[in-house]
């Protein structure tokens, strides 16, 4: 399924319900709905796949609203970078 049909016919889900049906994946979400403590309580799942790049791929056009977030863990307030070795060679010093 599409990035595009999945976030169309798709509703909210809680944090436990995303985790629960993709577990150890990546997932990308929008319209995050925050805890007071800043964790996930509900999003829009609009994509997910066990490999970043992959998910990331399935997004299509550029969703600069995007979260990724790894459903393995308590997910992060401040974002982090994941450099996999798809793209390593991507990334360049800017020296």
């Amino acid at each position: 399924m599409s990035a595009q049909s999945l976030a169309a016919t798709s509703s909210a889900l809680s944090w436990a319900e995303i985790c629960q049906q993709y577990p150890n994946e990546w997932v990308c979400l929008l319209d995050i709905d925050h805890e007071l403590d800043g964790s996930i309580r509900s999003a829009l799942l609009i994509s997910h796949d066990r490999s970043i790049v992959a998910a990331l791929d399935r997004l299509g056009t550029s969703k600069p609203d995007t979260t990724v977030v790894h459903t393995w863990g308590h997910p992060l307030q401040t974002p982090r970078i994941e450099i996999v070795n798809e793209s390593r060679d991507l990334v360049r010093s800017r020296r």
